[in-house]
């Protein structure tokens, strides 16, 4: 993907870059709308290069083998008091040109980790994601028509 950005950004003259997923068919105009303000304010201020969506966790990881990763067993605390996690979840990259070549990748030295909800941030990579996405979407529409 570096690679196609790279070519993309030869081909075109702009100061800034979005970049989002067609596999990330639930976010919302108004979260992009967020993350753009984010960067232009973390950007005019010096206090970062580039933008990317995170997915928030608080709960227990392991390894394979079963070794805690984030969590002591022998002292388990309450899920919403452990240290949170973030995954990316490839919903929303901002970036410059400067920034992208700095790293060869959307991600640049200094980014913003954008928390994105959880039912925006569903990638569809799998037949299930494909049916939670619908599901999800359903409940959205049906929602909406109660409101």
């Amino acid at each position: 993907m570096n690679l196609i950005i790279d070519d993309d950004l030869a081909a075109t003259d702009a100061d800034h870059y979005l970049m989002t997923h067609t596999t990330n068919p639930l976010l919302s105009s108004e979260t992009i709308t967020h993350a753009v303000a984010q960067y232009q304010t973390a950007r005019s201020s010096n206090k970062a290069d580039s933008l990317f969506g995170v997915t928030k966790f608080q709960t227990r990881f392991y390894k394979g083998d079963g070794t805690p990763i984030n969590h002591d067993p022998d002292n388990l605390i309450r899920t919403q008091d452990l240290e949170p996690w973030y995954e990316e979840n490839s919903c929303i990259y901002i970036f410059d040109k400067n920034s992208f070549a700095s790293t060869k990748a959307r991600i640049g030295r200094k980014p913003i980790l954008f928390e994105i909800p959880k039912l925006e941030s569903i990638d569809i990579d799998e037949k299930e994601d494909w049916f939670l996405v619908n599901v999800v979407a359903q409940g959205r529409m049906q929602e909406s028509n109660y409101a």
